[in-house]
């Protein structure tokens, strides 16, 4: 079974990085989808935490992680 996960990396003012995970991403996902998406978040301002606010886009990328079980008896 695998999972997929977008990451979405972002600077902050003070020039740190912050990620954003979102679980169980599309097969289809689109870098035009996901630049849009980015570029929503940082328009709208949305997070403000411990590490200030979003400043710019650093990257994206699908961590995909896959977990084989093995029986034992």
């Amino acid at each position: 079974m695998a999972t997929r996960t977008l990451e979405m990396r972002f600077t902050t003012q003070f020039d740190r990085l912050v990620t954003i995970r979102v679980p169980n991403a599309r097969e289809d996902l689109t870098a035009e989808e996901v630049a849009s998406v980015m570029d929503l978040l940082l328009d709208k301002n949305i997070f403000d935490g411990s590490a200030a606010m979003l400043a710019a886009k650093h990257s994206a990328r699908v961590v995909t992680r896959s977990i084989d079980d093995i029986a034992i008896e």
